[in-house]
């Protein structure tokens, strides 16, 4: 019997179904065949898909879990600050349930998750009050997570005044259409959402109101992200204290929002070096396949170690690259039951390519700064280039995965920096003083990069465990230290390069030739003002991170075409419809839309 074969009637001893001799004991399903696997579901990525009765068995303790969790349940606002996949979400849920099931309950936790905020963002590009109906939107969000919260609570009391839940649905899809009326949500002030909370606790004799704010500042809209942080600014009082999840280098705030004054930041972003990283990634992997009897961990430790090592500390990567070899067992198995070193070591870009897509998406996102990420693709590559020359000939105890760079930094290569961290692809280390020389900013590059370059090892034949030595060896203070205008150079990038585009025609596509023209002089078409929402949504499928071949079965089992059609259909009707898409591979999918436009 082949491996995989032995592995899939392990898995299937355990499901409910009882063997019979039936097509499907005749032939084990696989990815390639199509079949949504038993314990697919382990796999789901994002932890607000994970149902609540799941969440605690599939998640595990962050290396600073207790510090972490001990600010986002305590007074005070917090912001909670990180890349996209790096367990902002599941810290976020672990706080709401520990205060939730809390005996006595002594504060009144509310988890909102405002991923879908730039939905509202096409009436700031309409000219309309945008502020008055996007504070009115974030409130009636709030209101409608404490309604959520207190069904939860037995024996929980509504206030009088608390507003009927089929109004609030209703007006939150006219705002996000922008057909309402101001009358509608005239009420809906931040202190009648002040006022509400206090009316629960004191109802309720709760102390407290925690306001446990995910996916909060949107990159996308400057503007919109200045008025959620003077909402948060302003929602903040003696009995309610926000906290945020927000993502680094391109977090906007408002003019009077001071982050340290206003709200103290948590930098939850798992450093990946040491033995408590190891520990953290393999025990995410053991949840993961508990249950599926594949004895992935005991007899492969050191691959699955150096595949949490190039996923650079972001479990949303690792738990990717875990779901490809529980969704293709025979491409990683070998037949004595260990994993195929050529194909881990394959698997282990995937971490950095993941990273990768979201820094190039950012051309989708952000049009007119379309120029600092194309220079980035240079600069990333120049910084690369002189880490594996520093580590060129060097023994492997000495080698670095780390860069410094003179402060202060020239403002369009800290622009390019803070998009590289937005993506994962560095992650700031700290400031250090040289003495005469100066003080360094020093970041960590992607371990997967330096892996796929040979900029760490340095020989011709891969193998896993002399990239483990140098990924497991004692952190020194070496590393190449260099200035703003030695990159530029290096990547032949000068300062007349970086330039904001102006929006383009939405029928020619040329860009138009000033911000005040109402006329395309290419076209001759009339100019509209520029939706970043409207422009992501109505993108094909195909920019979406799912398989090429999911993307082939969606178009020709289905009218879904572009991103919009996957996230109106908000019951995922449509998506489950088609063959071989069931639950978890329709989290998969509108997950992935979801996070395209947020």
């Amino acid at each position: 019997m082949g491996k995989a074969d032995g592995k899939w009637d392990k898995i299937f001893k355990y499901t409910s179904e009882p063997q019979q001799e039936n097509s499907m004991s005749k032939k084990k399903p696989t990815a390639e065949s199509g079949d949504e696997l038993p314990f697919e579901v382990n796999f789901i990525e994002q932890a607000e898909y994970i149902d609540t009765e799941s969440f605690a068995e599939l998640t595990i303790e962050h290396p600073e879990e207790e510090s972490i969790l001990r600010k986002l349940m305590g007074g005070g606002a917090k912001l909670l600050i990180g890349p996209r996949g790096c367990g902002k979400s599941t810290l976020m849920l672990k706080a709401f349930h520990q205060l939730l099931n809390a005996t006595p309950l002594q504060a009144l936790p509310v988890y909102v998750n405002f991923k879908l905020a730039l939905k509202v963002e096409p009436l700031y590009s309409k000219g309309a009050n945008a502020p008055f109906w996007f504070k009115g939107w974030l409130t009636l969000k709030v209101i409608e997570a404490l309604r959520e919260t207190l069904i939860k609570i037995p024996g929980a009391v509504f206030p009088h005044t608390f507003p009927k839940k089929d109004f609030v649905e209703r007006t939150l899809t006219k705002i996000e259409a922008g057909i309402t009326d101001g009358a509608e949500i005239d009420q809906f002030s931040i202190s009648f959402l002040q006022q509400i909370i206090d009316e629960i606790l004191e109802t309720n004799s709760i102390n407290r109101c925690v306001l446990l704010i995910d996916d909060a500042a949107h990159a996308f809209s400057e503007k919109q992200q200045e008025d959620f942080f003077d909402f948060f600014r302003a929602i903040k009082s003696k009995s309610i204290s926000p906290k945020a999840a927000v993502y680094p280098g391109i977090t906007s705030h408002s003019p009077s929002f001071q982050v340290g004054h206003d709200a103290e930041q948590i930098d939850v972003w798992v450093k990946p070096f040491g033995e408590n990283y190891e520990a953290f990634m393999l025990a995410l992997a053991k949840k993961r396949f508990e249950g599926t009897q594949i004895n992935l961990i005991d007899e492969n430790k050191d691959d699955i170690a150096f595949l949490a090592y190039c996923s650079f500390g972001i479990p949303r990567a690792f738990l990717g690259m875990l779901r490809s070899i529980y969704n293709s067992p025979d491409t990683y198995f070998n037949t004595d039951n260990s994993l195929s070193k050529a194909q881990i070591l394959s698997l282990s870009r995937s971490g950095k390519e993941m990273s990768h897509g979201v820094y190039l998406s950012l051309v989708k996102k952000l049009p007119s700064l379309k120029s600092y990420v194309d220079n980035g693709g240079f600069i990333y590559r120049t910084i690369l280039d002189s880490v594996k020359e520093f580590n060129s000939g060097k023994d492997r105890s000495e080698q670095t995965m780390q860069f410094g760079i003179r402060s202060p930094l020239d403002a369009n290569l800290e622009k390019v920096i803070s998009f590289f961290q937005y993506a994962g692809l560095i992650m700031s280390i700290g400031d250090f003083s040289r003495g005469e020389n100066g003080v360094f900013s020093v970041y960590e590059i992607h371990i997967g990069d330096l892996v796929t370059d040979n900029a760490i090892v340095g020989r011709r034949t891969k193998s896993i465990s002399l990239f483990l030595e140098v990924l497991r060896a004692k952190k020194h203070q070496t590393w190449p230290r260099t200035f703003s205008n030695k990159i530029l150079e290096a990547a032949k990038i000068t300062g007349s390069d970086f330039k904001i585009s102006l929006p383009q025609c939405q029928i020619c596509g040329k860009e138009r030739p000033s911000p005040e023209a109402h006329f395309c002089p290419y076209c001759g078409g009339r100019l509209k003002s520029s939706s970043a929402y409207e422009h992501l949504v109505d993108q094909d499928i195909d920019v979406l991170e799912i398989s090429p071949a999911m993307k082939d079965r969606i178009k020709n089992n289905s009218q879904i075409r572009k991103v919009r059609d996957i996230l109106i259909d908000s019951s995922r009707e449509q998506l489950m419809s088609i063959k071989y898409i069931k639950k978890a591979r329709a989290v998969k999918i509108v997950g992935a839309a979801e996070e395209y436009v947020s």
